[in-house]
C-alpha cells in the first residue's frame, strides 16, 4: 500500500505545485482584479494538508473487509475538509476586519471543490487497486 498510496497523492502535490506556481506567475493579475495571493495560497496549503491527511484515511479504509467503512471515510473527509475550512474563512474575516480579501475566499472555495474533486478520485482509485 505505501507505494501505491504515495504514487496517487502525488496528484495531490501536482496540484498543490501548480496552485502556488500560478499565484507567484500571476500576482500582478490576481491583484488587479482585488485577490491577494496570499489568501490563496494560505487557503491552498490548508486544502493540500487536509487532502494528505484524508487520503493516508481512505488508504486505511480500503484496507478494512467491511466496504461501509470506506464510503465513510469519503465522507467524513469531506465533512472534515469543509469545517477546517469554513472555521479558519471566519478566523481569517474576523482576524483580517477591514483588510479582508473576499474574492480571495471564493478563490479558495474553488479549490475545496477541486482538491474535493481530486481527492474522491484517488480514494476510488485506492478501492480498485
Amino acid at each position: 500500500m505505501g507505494k501505491g498510496l504515495f504514487s496517487v497523492s502525488g496528484k495531490l502535490w501536482i496540484l498543490f505545485a501548480i496552485v502556488n506556481l500560478l499565484l507567484l506567475v500571476g500576482n500582478t493579475v490576481l491583484l488587479t482584479i482585488g485577490i491577494q495571493a496570499v489568501v490563496v495560497a494560505g487557503a491552498n496549503a490548508l486544502l493540500f494538508a487536509i487532502a494528505l491527511f484524508n487520503v493516508r484515511m481512505h488508504g486505511k479504509a480500503v484496507q478494512n473487509p467491511n466496504p461501509h467503512v470506506f464510503s465513510r471515510s469519503i465522507m467524513a473527509g469531506t465533512f472534515i475538509k469543509l469545517m477546517v475550512l469554513g472555521m479558519a474563512a471566519v478566523i481569517y474575516l474576523l482576524l483580517a476586519k477591514q483588510n479582508r480579501n473576499v474574492a480571495g475566499l471564493f478563490v479558495g472555495m474553488a479549490l475545496y471543490l477541486v482538491y474535493t474533486f481530486l481527492e474522491v478520485k484517488i480514494a476510488l482509485q485506492l478501492n480498485k487497486q
